[in-house]
């Protein structure tokens, strides 16, 4: 799961920890590359789940929803997590993961390019010094870029919620995530 390949050694032996514990929430944007790249419609492996501040609503005052990628019932593995012989796995869209899946472990505090200190593989998985900080510095630019975008997105789709007095569905939704403009949302805008 790293960035541009630059730390192959964290993830060589990887049993797919990460896919397994997270969930993880995507933007539009990662909703998009992932419709291209696999020709699956959202609802084959998104999900709505209660957010705990803003969120998509599918009703006039209804509860505030986030986007995340559905997880196996079997496993609790993440629906493009591949299981390989010998206990290892690897992303089955790897080319089109999400921004979070390809900036982690790493996360942006102060300016500074770190690594998270939630991670289930531990500190010590993960060498700053063998990674292609700058290109994880950029990535994590985007996906922050990409949140604030949302959260235009999203006020734009609950205010439509609320002038229609319309009840959504979850495919509702998704195909507004496909379809909408994001040049409006892309003026830079962060909360």
């Amino acid at each position: 799961m790293n960035g541009s390949g630059a730390n192959v050694a964290g993830c060589a032996g990887c049993a797919g920890k990460c896919c397994r514990s997270y969930a993880v929430g995507v933007t539009i944007r990662d909703v998009r590359a992932l419709v291209e790249g696999t020709a699956m419609r959202p609802s084959d492996f998104l999900r709505l789940r209660d957010a705990d501040g803003e969120g998509f609503r599918l009703r006039p005052d209804g509860p505030a929803k986030e986007v995340y990628l559905q997880r196996r019932s079997a496993t609790g593995a993440c629906v493009f997590l591949m299981e390989i012989a010998s206990g290892n796995a690897r992303c089955g869209v790897y080319a089109h993961r999400p921004l979070v899946c390809s900036t982690f472990p790493l996360t942006l505090q102060r300016g500074v390019v770190t690594t998270r200190e939630d991670t289930v593989c531990g500190p010590g998985s993960w060498n700053l010094a063998t990674m292609d900080l700058p290109a994880y510095r950029r990535d994590l630019t985007r996906d922050r870029s990409a949140r604030a975008e949302d959260r235009q997105v999203m006020r734009a789709w609950n205010k439509t919620i609320d002038l229609q007095g319309w009840n959504a569905t979850p495919d509702d939704l998704y195909e507004y995530l496909l379809n909408c403009p994001l040049e409006v949302a892309a003026e830079g805008h962060e909360d």
